[in-house]
């Protein structure tokens, strides 16, 4: 079972991310964009972290990674999202979460922009967080920003 859910689950991320087989990494310009919809956290980590990890060697620094907000799942939890988020803060990854306009008014989340040079060697451990300012630092990174506020 373990195994068809496995092949399942790379079988949606290769169809949702086609272009990062066929992307040109020579041109800056280029938003690179990995979609993780549908994965379950452990997965869209693993994917992530393999994308992160390449295209750092190839010189881009910055990867979006779309997680999406959680309307389709069983609880309306954003469980895709928040795995990745601590998985980000836990390397010290500086990332922004972007907000899009929603199909019923408002905005939503869902969109994570991440610098990919500026993570740690190694992941912050429950030992290197000494006291609340640590804590502050870490919880402080992410900050939610509207589609129209995003520099052009």
């Amino acid at each position: 079972m373990r195994k068809a859910h496995r092949a399942a689950a790379k079988a949606l991320y290769e169809e949702r991310n086609q272009h990062l087989a066929t992307s040109r990494d020579t041109e800056e310009e280029d938003e690179l964009y990995i979609d993780l919809h549908g994965l379950h956290p452990e997965e869209a980590i693993e994917y992530l972290e393999d994308i992160l990890n390449r295209h750092e060697k190839r010189g881009r620094r910055i990867v979006y990674a779309i997680t999406g907000t959680g309307h389709h799942s069983k609880n309306g939890k954003d469980k895709v999202g928040k795995g990745v988020r601590n998985w980000l803060n836990e390397w010290d990854y500086t990332f922004r979460e972007f907000s899009v306009p929603g199909e019923r008014g408002g905005y939503i989340g869902g969109v994570l922009g991440i610098d990919i040079t500026s993570h740690r060697p190694t992941p912050l451990s429950i030992p290197d967080i000494k006291d609340d300012a640590s804590v502050a630092a870490i919880s402080g990174k992410i900050q939610l920003m509207k589609r129209e506020e995003v520099a052009a």
